[in-house]
């Protein structure tokens, strides 16, 4: 990247604290890149969606399409040059020996934790629920007073910014109910994930990414970086379409779908939850954009992707509501499914006007909210 983009990002990342996701992934990934001086907004780079190839469970069509982000470790690293160290601990007494040697050397580290055992958490003693946290640098040697440990959640859901027991924190993550987490998912008990630059320091990582990505990319500016990734982004009718074929089937036979085991309940309330994760998280990133590229109008279409981001929230909401009443809630959830959908399609259709020539830029909104 160029001086330019380069104190463009940083003065977008100076401070995790603004920074809130509406999934708990994105949050730590976020509230680390933050911490090592990087931009977050680059997490919402990417938007559409795929059908799974995975073979899952499922017990609505929902299910079978994921949502098409990329990992927050590809995005990091090719941002920024970052890499993510995964280690799936053995025990708890490991867990703790590797992180507190984490934070002794001050890096941040991602924790999975059981929301049942996490007292800032609304599930705190009610719920088993798998969550992440970020555990941060406390004092010189990486622990507060008295053996607690910095826990920061930005999470949209459980905003915390305090401190934790330690044995808390390792009865959170070592519970047998991380091991039964959603369909798909591995053992989440006594996981880590530390975001690091490698032998640089923190504030050499733009530098030292720009030199060791290939020619091709060193030459691009950050103008064209955005601009790539957005008009990468701006044509997925297709898979826009696999969600619509959904609605279809489910507004087809409402009958068939009128029950949901309590895993599939939690399945389908996540589809919904992680869309309007992403469209905010793309709202972020269209926000950067506008200004890294001087396109006014990617700021309209950055407020579609917040309204559209309501509008899956609303679905999920409504889901959560009215689910009980059976086929009638169905078809309604279908339908909101179709409407929305089609909302985002016209909001591609003006991300790619907008990146065409100024003269023929629209800044017209499209209509969500009132839909």
């Amino acid at each position: 990247m160029d001086n330019e983009g380069a104190g463009f990002l940083e003065r977008q990342g100076t401070s995790g604290r603004d920074f809130l996701a509406l999934d708990c992934i994105s949050a730590t990934f976020g509230i680390t890149a933050a911490w090592l001086g990087h931009d977050p907004s680059v997490l919402g780079d990417h938007w559409g969606y795929h059908r799974r190839t995975d073979t899952v469970e499922s017990e609505w069509p929902v299910e079978q399409i994921g949502i098409h982000r990329r990992t927050p470790e590809e995005i990091l690293g090719e941002w920024y040059g970052l890499t993510v160290d995964h280690i799936h601990h053995p025990n708890s007494r490991r867990a703790e020996e590797y992180i507190r040697a984490q934070l002794s050397d001050g890096n941040p580290v991602i924790a999975w934790v059981d929301t049942f055992h996490v007292p800032h958490s609304s599930f705190h003693g009610q719920q088993h629920h798998s969550h992440r946290i970020v555990i941060r640098p406390e004092g010189g040697n990486g622990v507060g007073n008295d053996g607690l440990l910095r826990i920061v959640d930005r999470y949209q859901g459980s905003l915390f910014d305090g401190s934790m027991d330690s044995d808390t924190l390792f009865t959170a993550m070592s519970s047998d109910a991380l091991g039964e987490a959603r369909r798909g998912d591995p053992d989440w008990r006594n996981r880590t994930a530390v975001v690091k630059t490698g032998p640089r320091e923190p504030g050499e990582a733009h530098e030292a990414a720009r030199k060791e990505a290939p020619e091709e990319r060193r030459e691009e500016t950050s103008q064209e970086r955005f601009r790539s990734a957005v008009a990468g982004n701006a044509h997925f009718s297709t898979g826009a379409d696999l969600a619509t074929a959904c609605a279809d089937e489910l507004r087809a036979t409402p009958d068939a779908f009128a029950s949901l085991s309590p895993v599939g309940t939690i399945e389908v309330s996540a589809w919904f939850g992680e869309l309007a994760s992403q469209r905010a998280l793309n709202a972020r990133f269209l926000r950067a954009a506008a200004e890294t590229c001087a396109l006014p109008s990617l700021i309209q279409r950055a407020d579609d992707a917040e309204a559209l981001s309501r509008r899956w929230e609303m679905t999920r909401n409504y889901f959560f509501l009215r689910f009980r009443k059976g086929s009638v809630a169905v078809q309604r959830i279908a339908d909101l499914i179709t409407e929305t959908v089609t909302l985002e399609k016209e909001w591609n259709a003006r991300l790619r006007e907008s990146l065409a020539e100024p003269g023929r830029q629209s800044a017209d909104p499209v209509c969500i909210d009132g839909a």
